[in-house]
Parts: structure tokens; sequence; C-alpha cells
């Protein structure tokens, strides 16, 4: 076997099955200096496909999500800021707020309304535009009622 860096390797990588050059182990790993059995090869080969098919899948996903304008335009509370809501657009409110709880120790998010619209994006930029003439505004987080909150959806819809 070729030496790797100072330490002679004769067996895999992985399971440590001693290497036999033509029964476990192929010439093309020997000149990539890559020592791994067959058997060991071709599950790292299995993983890469599935890794890359899992990729595809996911950007078809993705694609389909951004393409998919239909949804809710929801209000979300916080005790912890009891002057303030969140205006937010999703294809699931509910869904959408799990995902901020994992930045609240104490779980504690609340989504206090939702509408279904056609084109959850273009309802809540309007729900935004009539926010912003009322109040003060941080991100997606506005100092206003939800009663307030829901006007501005209201009208944004």
């Amino acid at each position: 076997m070729e030496e790797h860096g100072q330490t002679p390797t004769n067996t895999c990588n992985v399971c440590e099955v001693e290497l036999e050059l033509g029964t476990n182990w192929t010439r093309g790993n020997k000149k990539k200096f890559v020592y791994f059995c067959r058997e060991c090869d071709n599950a790292k080969r299995r993983a890469n496909f599935l890794k890359q098919k899992a990729r595809e899948i996911g950007d078809q996903t993705l694609k389909k999500y951004n393409g998919s304008k239909d949804g809710y335009v929801y209000i979300v509370t916080n005790p912890a800021w009891p002057e303030w809501v969140k205006i937010g657009s999703a294809m699931d409110a509910d869904s959408r707020c799990r995902g901020y709880q994992t930045s609240s120790p104490f779980r504690d998010y609340i989504v206090v309304y939702r509408v279904y619209t056609k084109d959850r994006l273009a309802a809540e930029h309007n729900a935004f535009e009539h926010a912003e003439k009322l109040t003060d505004r941080h991100n997606e987080w506005f100092r206003m009622s939800v009663g307030q909150a829901k006007e501005c959806i209201q009208r944004g819809l």
C-alpha cells in the first residue's frame, strides 16, 4: 500500500477492513489516496446520491412554494411586548408561529387573527402600508392594538 501522510494505510478508513488491491479495493481509489473498501465506497456513493436527490426535491418544493400566492395574512402577539403586534403572511400561519416559538423560552407567541387570501404577499404589503400610516414600525412589528391591525389587514385585502 501507499503511504498517506506519515502512516502507511492498509485498512479501510471507515470499517478498518484489510484492503487488498483487486479484491475489495480499486486502483481508482489508489490514485486518489482514498482508502475505502468497495462496500464503504458504495455506501458513500449511495449517501451522496440520496443527498443530491433530497436537494433536488427541496429545490422543486421551494419553487412551488414561492410560486404559490395564496395563503394567510395573520397577526401574532407576544405578552412580552403587549403594545406590539406582528403582521405577516404565510401559506400556513400556525406553522409559521411554531417557527417563532423556538426563539422564545416561554413559547408564548400567539396567532390571534388570520385571514385567507388569493395573494398573501400583496395583502401583507397593503396591510403594512396602512399600518405605517398609523404608528411606529420595526420590521414586521407595529406598535398598535390587535383591532387596529385587523383593520389594516381588512383594508389591504
